[in-house]
């Protein structure tokens, strides 16, 4: 897995407890040379993006460029811990990303 740069999950059922386990392997390494990660339509809401933030800002997925995480059940929390993970420069390598159809309020929008 080291190796892959595209991987698609979309449309599953992964969940937070899901990305709880995603995010401990790519902390540990498993997706170092991955650009393109598309997470949209798996109902991860803010527990599995905190968890997930915590591995960004540990350094994974510095390679990335194209981060889909549409059509999931994020909120506000889930929210404050990703924007914290991308103040530490993590993605920044980023050039495509998606949050449309999640359930973040206007207010967390604006300040994005």
């Amino acid at each position: 897995m080291a190796q892959l740069t595209h991987l698609d999950l979309d449309d599953n059922q992964i969940g937070d407890n899901g990305m709880l386990a995603f995010s401990s392997a790519i902390a540990g390494g498993a997706l170092v040379s991955i650009e393109k990660l598309n997470l949209s339509g798996n109902q991860i809401g803010d527990v599995g993006l905190y968890s997930f933030s915590t591995a960004l800002a540990g350094g994974a997925l510095a390679q990335c460029k194209e981060l889909f995480l549409g059509a999931n059940k994020i909120g506000d929390a889930g929210m404050e811990a990703f924007s914290g993970a991308l103040a530490t420069g993590a993605l920044a390598s980023v050039t495509t990303f998606t949050l449309h159809l999640n359930q973040i309020s206007d207010a967390v929008k604006k300040v994005l």
